[in-house]
């Protein structure tokens, strides 16, 4: 506060008459106001899932991580701004990188995304086993820097050391559950940014987050029912064959 009274004292002296100074003191709280929508920064909520994904028998976490690749540390999710590209031009120049990594060492990152539009990730879960083979699957959907509410929920499975998608499908963004610290703001046309959350709200949208029965269930081994996006913009269920998905019924 006192730096803006400061400002204002230091134009009155140089204004050459009322009317100017008034129009200089504008553009100048403008300006500042402008900077601070872009330093109002969330850190975000943070996904920490447990299952046995290398099917050892034992437990492990898979934690998400978004790191800045211009310092390599630890970054906020989200710039709540007043427009919508201004948060966009932020993460763009952050250089976001967005993976999941294990507390067992030995199990390889899970790549998101790299110096793209990613805030992360906007739903990490656990499936269980669902081909049969002993290791449980995960699910997982990027949140995307960008205006459109089109999405993509990627089942995963770590095989031969390394992570490979089992399947995956089209959603929308706002099929998913509201995330605590901040939420999606959507318009006609997709999303408008992001919106900060209180503090009594972020326990309530965490219980809702936990108990979110998904989109994906298993029927039997190497056999899932799944919610998706047809091409034709509607909400549909069907059964896929994971040994053979091309030849997925409708369900």
């Amino acid at each position: 506060m006192k730096t803006v009274i400061l400002i204002i004292c230091a134009v009155a002296v140089i204004c050459h008459s009322q009317k100017t100074c008034k129009i200089q003191n504008e553009f100048r709280l403008l300006s500042m106001k402008q900077h601070d929508s872009l330093s109002h920064r969330i850190f975000g909520y943070r996904f920490v899932i447990e299952g046995d994904f290398d099917g050892d028998g034992k437990k492990e976490k898979l934690a998400e991580r978004l790191i800045s690749l211009k310092d390599n540390k630890e970054t906020d999710k989200y710039f709540i701004t007043e427009e919508p590209w201004e948060a966009i031009d932020s993460v763009i120049a952050n250089r976001n990188y967005s993976f999941l990594i294990s507390d067992n060492l030995k199990i390889d990152t899970l790549r998101v995304g790299r110096e793209g539009q990613v805030y992360g990730v906007s739903l990490l879960r656990n499936e269980g086993d669902l081909n049969g083979d002993g290791t449980d699957e995960v699910s997982y959907v990027g949140d995307w820097a960008d205006y459109s509410s089109l999405n993509s929920w990627h089942i995963m499975t770590y095989k031969n050391n390394s992570w490979q998608e089992l399947y995956s499908f089209g959603i929308w963004d706002w099929q998913l559950p509201d995330l605590p610290e901040a939420t999606n703001q959507y318009g006609l046309f997709g999303t408008e940014g992001k919106v900060a959350v209180n503090d009594t709200l972020n326990q309530k949208l965490e219980r809702d987050l936990l108990q979110w029965k998904g989109f994906v269930k298993k029927i039997k081994p190497n056999k899932i029912q799944i919610t998706y996006r047809t091409d034709e913009a509607e909400i549909d269920s069907m059964t896929v064959n994971l040994k053979h998905p091309k030849k997925a019924s409708k369900f």
